[in-house]
Formats: C-alpha cells, structure tokens, sequence
C-alpha cells in the first residue's frame, strides 16, 4: 500500500512540475526571451506566432552570414555562380525550423507524459527513469557546452572544406567563412543534441512499465499513440535528410562523398526505427508477462486445492487456460506490413533527393542522354 501511495504521489508530482512548465529546454528559453524581446519592441501584449520568429531567425542568420562576407559574396557568385550561392542560403535557413519542429516535438512528448502515460506508469522506476531524462533534456548548461563545442569544431571543421572558399585567401574572407560556420554548426549541435536526446529516451522506453490492455498489449490505445509519436521523428527525420542531400547536392558541399552522403543520413533513420520497435515490443512484452502470470498464479491456486472432482473448479481452469492462450498468441510487436512501407519510404526519400540532385548523372548511367 505504501508503494501503491508512493508511486501515486510521484506521478502527481511529475504532472505538476510539467503543467507549471518547470521543465524548459534551451530552446525553449531562448525563444521565450526573444518573444519577449520582439514584444517591448513592437509593443505587443500578446506571444508571436512561431512562424513569425522563424522567419525573422531565418533573415538574421542569412543577414549576418552575408554582411560578413561583405564584398566576397559577389567575387563568390562570379566564381562558382548564383545557384550554389543560394543553396548554401537554404541550406542556412534550414537549419533554424528544423531546431524548432524537433524541440517543439519533444515539447509534445511532454505532453503526451503529462496527459497520458504518467498515469499509466506502474513502477517507480519508470517515473524516475523519465524524470531523469527530464532533466538531461532540459540541462541547459550542458546543452549550451555541446553548443558552444560544437560549434567551435565543426566550424573549424566546415572551414576547410567549404565549397565556396574558392582561391580566397584574404583576412577578411577566412574571417566571414569561421563566422558563418561556426554559426551554423551551433545550430547544427542544438539540433543534434535534442535529436540524441530523442533516441535516449527510446532506448530507456525497454524497461518501462505500463498499464496496458490486459487481453492484447499490442492493441492498446497507448501503444498506439506512442508508435504515432515515435512514427513523426521518423518521418521528420528523413525530410530532413532528403532536404539536406537535395540542397547540398545543388550547392556542391560534399559532393565528393556521392551517395555515401545518403548512407551516412540513413543511420539516424535506422536507428530511430530500431529503438522505437524495439522498445515498444519490450513494453508489450513486459505487459503480456504480467498477464500471463497473474493467469498462471490463479490456475495454480486452483490447481492446490486439488479438487479437481469438481466441475465449477475445473470449468475455471480451462477458461483461465483458454484466456492464457490466446493472450500468449497476441502480438509482440506494433510491426505489421503498413510498419515495414512507412520504414522504406523514409529510407528512399534521401535516395530519391539524391538521385534528383544527379539526375545528369543517373540519366547517363542508365544510357539515355539528358
């Protein structure tokens, strides 16, 4: 009874710090900040619309990027011409809504915890499992490390391979591609911190415990929800992907890695689809279990009083077994043939970018002149 209370009191507490929105991600703060900011300056009451704040976002980064360059951004254009140019600019502002879209997911995760699968917890371990990753999630401090680190290495990094440097040698040209790098490899390493974030969150999913539709798992309406939940960053994910091989084909950043570029995009892909079914079948798994035994208990309960001479007894036995069975052949997994199509197409969507970024290129291999 105490740890029934217990559990109870810990899943009122977690809805409560999340309904108050104690829980904030450095996203979120940052965005809360500039609405206020945009607010006393246009002397607003009421919040932006998001839409709003990523284009504006989307119009600094590019502003920014290209005062830096100064003078060099036409030399740049002469050199390589204006579509290269202005795909490295959409590969930019492709950074910023893509920040936003993931954090305001996980956001929704939140969401999802509060109203639904809090209450559905049904051990300790799994609330203090979720409540750490809570925690981690919204570190805004290390969040900020992994920013500021990663923006100094992959700055650095995306210096000396950047497409458009050219024969440029000049101060004031190195200086413009380190500034524009390194603000865009920060955004970069905020996007792929809540991106690991996700995916840590998937692989802690195989230990928790849930209340589930006794009778079949797999069917519940919470499993359901979670697999849609889940089934989003998929998709996202590959977008994202076939987006960013698309505009980096066009602009000529790592073409030299032709289609190892798709395969390095597939990893997340992949490896979010594992996590997810693979986690969610170790919920339904676990739920199964805790049928199946409570089935077991009550046949050998019956089983010890050894009165098997009497119908009533024996009629409970068969009915509990009927029900032990056909729970054990319920599924084990939300894996079916809709499941498997959703998978593949999120694959072939970086292919299809690719393979329409070379269109030259695969027309030639297949023998038919462009």
């Amino acid at each position: 009874m105490a740890t029934d209370t217990t559990l109870i009191e810990k899943r009122e507490e977690l809805k409560r710090r999340l309904a108050a929105g104690e829980y904030k991600t450095l996203v979120d703060v940052f965005l809360e900040w500039l609405d206020r900011l945009l607010r006393k300056i246009t002397r607003r009451s009421r919040p932006l619309p998001m839409w709003f704040i990523i284009v504006l976002l989307c119009f600094a980064i590019i502003g920014v990027s290209n005062i830096v360059a100064g003078r060099n951004l036409i030399n740049t254009i002469k050199l390589h011409g204006l579509v290269p140019v202005l795909a490295v600019n959409l590969l930019n502002i492709l950074y910023i809504p893509s920040v936003i879209v993931l954090n305001q997911s996980i956001r929704g995760i939140f969401t999802l915890w509060r109203n639904s699968i809090l209450d559905a917890t049904d051990s300790i371990a799994s609330l203090e499992g979720f409540e750490n990753w809570l925690k981690l999630t919204c570190n805004r401090r290390l969040h900020l490390i992994v920013i500021i680190i990663g923006g100094i290495l992959n700055g650095l990094s995306l210096t000396m391979i950047n497409p458009l440097t050219g024969v440029y040698t000049s101060y004031g040209w190195i200086f413009s591609v380190v500034v524009t790098a390194f603000l865009e490899s920060m955004i970069v390493s905020a996007f792929l911190y809540l991106l690991l974030m996700l995916m840590l969150l998937l692989a802690r999913m195989h230990g928790y415990d849930l209340r589930l539709f006794a009778a079949d798992p797999s069917s519940s309406e919470l499993i359901s929800r979670l697999s849609g939940k889940f089934g989003f960053f998929l998709y996202f994910v590959a977008v994202y992907a076939a987006v960013l091989t698309l505009i980096s084909t066009w602009s000529g950043f790592m073409s030299s890695f032709g289609i190892n570029l798709v395969l390095f995009l597939w990893v997340p892909i992949i490896a979010i689809f594992i996590l997810n079914q693979t986690s969610l079948s170790s919920i339904i798994r676990r739920a199964k279990w805790k049928t199946l035994n409570e089935a077991q208990a009550k046949v050998e309960k019956l089983q010890a009083a050894k009165n098997f001479g009497n119908q009533e007894t024996m009629d409970g036995i068969k009915r509990l077994m009927d029900y032990h069975d056909r729970v054990k052949a319920t599924r084990d997994s939300v894996l079916d043939f809709r499941t498997y199509l959703s998978f593949i197409n999120s694959l072939l969507l970086p292919l299809l970018a690719f393979i329409l970024g070379n269109l030259d290129f695969v027309l030639k291999l297949l023998g038919i002149n462009p």
